[in-house]
């Protein structure tokens, strides 16, 4: 279970949120909203444990995340750590894959799986995609590796409606599999069951 309490963050002298409180357990999704510049993407960066707090706390099973837990244990996925520009799909993958200490073969590749890799030229460079094809190979980063917390930055940008069908059922399967999620996003997603935070 992920628990936060009491949390506020500042940016100088600017207050950016106060006093957020949530709890997520196994098998539950969290959809973060609000406008541009609210803190969507700097709450989930407190939570991963990238930048500290003003006041409050986070947890994991009771435990204080620091960097040991959050490498441990989240899979974050935000909108630019997930990919290098020169490299090629392929080489990107197997990067991702190795920083994971997770080794491919095709056991990993399920129907979800499959119709990522056929959507991408997995031979093109990262910075020759489209937007769209680089959520695309965001998403399928994220089926590579099986940690118990998913924290996404904004996935649904971006994507074509057969594309947010094969999230939303990979969103399901995640959850099914008691893994919790944690997500931001300015669009509302189409499962049947999940939280809200409203920031404001």
């Amino acid at each position: 279970m992920i628990e936060v309490n009491n949390l506020s963050f500042a940016r100088g002298n600017t207050l950016i949120y106060k006093n957020i409180n949530f709890k997520i357990r196994p098998g539950e999704l969290l959809l973060i909203q609000g406008a541009n510049g609210v803190g969507k993407t700097t709450l989930l960066s407190n939570i991963v444990n990238f930048i500290d707090p003003l006041e409050g706390s986070i947890t994991y099973n009771n435990l204080v995340i620091d960097n040991h837990i959050a490498s441990q244990s989240f899979l974050y996925i935000g909108e630019t750590n997930f990919a290098h520009d020169s490299l090629t799909l392929n080489q990107n993958i197997e990067y991702w894959l190795s920083i994971h200490n997770v080794k491919f073969n095709n056991s990993i590749k399920d129907k979800s799986v499959n119709y990522f890799f056929q959507e991408l030229n997995l031979d093109k460079k990262f910075y020759q995609l489209s937007f769209g094809q680089k959520k695309k190979l965001q998403l399928l980063l994220l089926m590579l590796v099986n940690k118990p917390v998913w924290i996404l930055d904004d996935p649904l940008s971006g994507l074509d409606d057969r594309t947010i069908i094969n999230l939303n059922t990979l969103f399901e399967k995640k959850l099914e599999n008691k893994g919790i999620i944690i997500l931001a996003s300015h669009q509302n997603i189409t499962l049947n069951s999940y939280k809200t935070l409203q920031l404001t």
